[in-house]
């Protein structure tokens, strides 16, 4: 089975009279495994938040030291452990580890346990307890198939209405009743329940929530995928090898750089056809098959430049304008960089103010992974 993606929707509602919610959502993307996590930090406002963040922070922190996910939240949970008792920044949380084939292990620490929503509707998987260090973990392995995903949401939602005419709050019951009878309960509608869920549990307070409403979805998806090759090859020889190897690739392919152009399209047996750029824009290159071929680094640097503002983009020219595009459709990113050295880039593009391309495909790539995508920088 390919690879699949991990596609995340969220949706969130601050106690009443808070500016900040104390819930928070967190992912890391790796290029075989997906962690979310939904924290939900002791109290209310900046200081929640601050517990909820410095909890994900932690778990992070040891899954890039290489430690296994249960031995990471087991360290976590041992943490929260020594900071409730000591009444120092708390959270309970729900962690989930995904694969790239669909594997999952869910653990579950005082908050709501996940659902695992199919085209047939939710199913709640049954989770077992672990007693770690004088707390107490549920955890679940089990699989997703494709367009298959988990619905996780913090306690404002199942007790909600507490004392509101629910005695013991809405519940799961609740959240499994509603979303069944607004037909939500499928993956087809992954992306609308936690706004309908949220405001539904808001509902019961009179829209003025008595708790911070927090609700993630993770869906299991085939990937839109875009290769993304800028600069020759390091070693001259490899040339021809690399240039077939980039036209194997499943997905989107898009070509920065107007020697590696020529070179994919002499691989390719065709000559590609220059665009003439208007207005003082680069041009760009048509070859079939690839989405965009385009000047390279000057494009790269205008592409970072404006990552966060895209209204500005048609005033970039066409190469520009479309990588933006492509970037931003695509939920895995492959960046392939050649270690050509070229001259000239080292006597105009500092002075022009413009970074060397593995300068600018790493800033693009960090800003890419807060995004929510998959970016994966390859030196050839």
């Amino acid at each position: 089975m390919p690879r699949l993606f991990v596609v995340d929707h969220s949706f969130q509602l601050c106690k009443s009279g808070h500016r900040h919610c104390g819930d928070a959502v967190f992912l890391m993307r790796r290029q075989d495994l997906t962690i979310g996590i939904l924290a939900d930090g002791m109290g209310s406002g900046i200081e929640a938040r601050v517990a909820a963040t410095l909890s994900a922070e932690y778990l992070f922190g040891l899954i890039k030291e290489n430690f296994t996910g249960s031995e990471a939240v087991r360290a976590l949970i041992r943490s929260l452990r020594r900071a409730k008792l000591n009444h120092g920044p708390w959270a309970a949380l729900n962690v989930v580890f995904i694969t790239g084939s669909g594997e999952i292990t869910a653990y579950s620490y005082e908050s709501p346990q996940p659902f695992i929503i199919t085209a047939r509707g939710l199913e709640a998987p049954a989770f077992q307890p672990l007693h770690w260090d004088g707390e107490v973990v549920q955890e679940v392995a089990t699989h997703l198939r494709p367009n298959e995903g988990l619905l996780l949401f913090s306690d404002g939602v199942t007790q909600a209405g507490l004392g509101r005419g629910l005695p013991r709050g809405w519940g799961e019951a609740g959240v499994k009743s509603f979303l069944a009878s607004a037909g939500l309960d499928s993956t087809v509608h992954a992306a609308a329940i936690p706004a309908a869920l949220a405001r539904k549990a808001a509902s019961f307070n009179d829209n003025r929530p008595a708790d911070d409403i927090t609700v993630l979805t993770l869906v299991m998806q085939k990937p839109k995928v875009l290769y993304i090759l800028t600069g020759p090859p390091g070693r001259r020889e490899d040339t021809a090898k690399v240039m077939a190897a980039f036209l194997t690739k499943e997905g989107l392919k898009a070509v920065c750089g107007g020697t590696t152009t020529h070179l994919l399209a002499k691989q390719m047996g065709v000559t590609p056809q220059v665009v003439p750029g208007k207005f003082g824009a680069p041009a760009h290159y048509e070859l079939d098959g690839i989405a965009l071929a385009s000047e390279g680094t000057v494009t790269l640097n205008r592409v970072n430049n404006i990552f966060d503002a895209p209204e500005l983009a048609p005033e970039t020219g066409y190469g520009v304008a479309r990588l933006l595009e492509l970037l931003y459709e695509a939920d895995e990113i492959h960046f392939w960089v050649g270690q050509a050295a070229n001259p000239a880039h080292s006597s105009t593009l500092k002075p022009a103010g413009f970074l060397t391309r593995n300068e600018v495909v790493a800033e693009l790539a960090e800003k890419l992974q807060g995004a929510g995508k998959l970016a994966v920088v390859k030196k050839i």
